[in-house]
């Protein structure tokens, strides 16, 4: 989903001092940062499309699916946490913005064959007037919509993030964020709750968490990713395992607490973004984050499989959601159950990762050709 393969051809490099362009290092943790990413982006999906939401949690299968599902929800935060790594230093220049380009022609291209592809198998469902809204609102397509608006203002948010004095200072904004974007999914259970004491609690403490600002979480993403940047935070990895355990099974115990044997209840954690913004969501991909990124990678061909999809995240998205209509169209045809659906998440959406990834690559040569050919026919011959 995250664009900045498109738009710099150091995808994945970063320079590990102020020494010259030439020097920038690989680092192929942030490879398998982005490919995890990516493979949650089919992961969570398939909840979309195999009946999960609406069926009643009363079992150890649809709680596992429950946690299941919490996990992978961290895709995104991923992705905005990979966008402030690589963004942070980001001038408001033409280069900067004309790397918008090739971002918004995947989108036009890739969204384009999904329309076709959905008007196929599902009847009209765009026509023309249709098909302009979605591009026009995002809808068919939404974290693209995100991603420009975030890269008109990255610039202006990089140079606040370097006007900060001190690691204390560093400190500071993002516990501010996290209090005003990120804690009120969570506290917001207690001051609802049916035991007076609890509930006198929860308004208390909800005093330092605001509900107001929740829609300003992409900040604290893509400051977090400024930061594991700069400051390169390592912690005992095994740690940081049991926090991504504990807060998966945290959410998912809430959620199934909550639906009381009912369906899974969307607001539960959050009612902004399917809960992207809560304070879980936040600590768990950040431990997802701090897992991988430095991961030494010394396969040559694993290193070359994780650039390789790493490098057409963005293309991954886009068309991961065609081949879920292709895929589901057909096997919802042979299966009905939820229960048939837990075991098939085995199959399906592998099958739908390798065929996105193919076919990304795919667009991307093809796109990189004509680039070379347009440019080729753009420089004078000097006969």
């Amino acid at each position: 989903m995250s664009s900045e393969n498109l738009t710099d051809n150091i995808e994945g490099n970063i320079t590990v001092s102020p020494v010259p362009d030439n020097t920038k290092t690989r680092l192929p943790g942030l490879d398998l940062v982005r490919s995890v990413a990516a493979l949650f982006v089919v992961s969570v999906h398939f909840f979309f499309n195999c009946g999960y939401y609406s069926t009643p949690l009363n079992d150890k299968v649809t709680f596992m699916m429950t946690a299941a599902r919490w996990l992978f929800l961290c895709c995104v935060p991923l992705y905005m946490m990979l966008t402030g790594y690589f963004k942070c230093n980001k001038e408001p220049d033409r280069k900067h913005y004309a790397s918008l380009i090739p971002v918004f022609v995947a989108y036009i291209a890739i969204s384009t064959i999904k329309i076709f592809v959905g008007n196929y198998y599902y009847g009209k469902v765009y026509g023309i007037k249709e098909a302009l809204q979605s591009f026009g609102n995002y809808t068919i397509a939404w974290y693209v919509g995100f991603y420009f608006s975030l890269m008109a203002i990255a610039p202006f948010l990089n140079r606040l993030w370097h006007s900060l004095k001190s690691l204390k200072e560093q400190h500071i904004l993002l516990v501010s964020l996290a209090c005003i974007t990120a804690l009120y999914p969570v506290i917001s259970l207690f001051s609802v709750s049916n035991i007076t004491p609890v509930a006198w609690f929860g308004s208390i403490i909800e005093l330092a968490a605001p509900n107001y600002w929740q829609m300003l979480y992409p900040l604290l993403y893509y400051f977090l990713g400024c930061y594991f940047r700069e400051n390169k935070p390592r912690f005992n990895k095994l740690i940081l395992l049991a926090v991504i355990l504990a807060m998966i099974f945290l959410n998912a115990g809430i959620s199934y607490y909550y639906a009381a044997g009912g369906n899974f209840i969307w607001g539960i954690l959050g009612t902004v973004d399917c809960g992207y913004n809560c304070i879980t969501v936040a600590i768990c991909s950040s431990a997802i984050f701090l897992v991988l990124y430095d991961v030494n990678i010394k396969s040559k061909t694993a290193g070359f499989i994780l650039k390789r999809i790493s490098a057409v995240s963005l293309e991954i998205y886009l068309f991961s959601a065609i081949f879920d209509i292709i895929i589901f169209d057909y096997v919802k045809r042979i299966y009905f159950e939820m229960s048939d659906f837990a075991w098939l998440f085995f199959i399906l959406v592998p099958i739908n990762f390798i065929a996105s990834v193919l076919c990304s690559n795919a667009y991307k040569l093809l796109y990189d050709t004509i680039v070379r050919m347009i440019k080729g026919r753009s420089v004078p011959n000097n006969v």
